[in-house]
């Protein structure tokens, strides 16, 4: 009679060569979540600064675009926790008289963290009804949780309101700034 089972030694051949597989495919696994949660984070603010320009166009009013958290009507906090974008009739970056609030973006399932830096050193952003920035042009950074440079990212903003990223990297991965230097984590 022909027995069809496996040996002992059969059995841990192949679980052997199963988690040699596993542990070579779990690095490349987490260098493509890493780079995934990169993009998402940079997609978020684009398309943040993006919608703040539609809206300055279309409704033809100075529009602000400023960190907020999720229950506050205020220009205080952190970028990465949530932004408000709201019509700025005075251009004082403060949701007062006139103005009115056109929509909170949550940052929903966002790690990692987004700073702004820009010209005059502001932490909002404006866009005339021409869709220009007030004077502002600046850039954002997006920092991994981990703060491994070679997931940063760099956003750029330019007078007119558009965007591009920067991709430039240096010999060892690391994401590097338009003047070659480090992105600052």
């Amino acid at each position: 009679m022909k027995s069809s089972g496996v040996t002992l030694i059969e059995l841990l051949s192949g679980l052997a060569i199963i988690s040699i597989m596993f542990a070579l495919a779990v690095p490349s696994f987490n260098r493509i979540h890493s780079r995934s949660v990169a993009t998402a984070g940079i997609n978020w603010i684009i398309g943040a600064v993006s919608f703040t320009r539609h809206a300055a166009i279309t409704q033809q009013i100075t529009t602000t675009i400023c960190p907020s958290p999720i229950d506050k009507t205020d220009c205080k906090g952190k970028w990465h926790d949530g932004v408000i974008v709201f019509a700025d009739f005075n251009a004082d970056a403060i949701l007062n008289g006139k103005d009115f609030l056109i929509k909170r973006i949550h940052a929903d399932n966002f790690s990692g963290t987004i700073k702004w830096r820009a010209f005059r050193n502001r932490q909002y952003l404006q866009m005339t009804q021409e869709g220009h920035t007030n004077y502002q042009n600046g850039n954002f950074v997006y920092c991994p949780e981990n703060l491994d440079l070679h997931f940063a990212r760099q956003i750029v903003i330019n007078m007119q309101g558009r965007t591009r990223m920067i991709n430039s990297q240096n010999d060892e991965g690391e994401r590097i700034d338009r003047k070659g230097r480090l992105l600052r984590c």
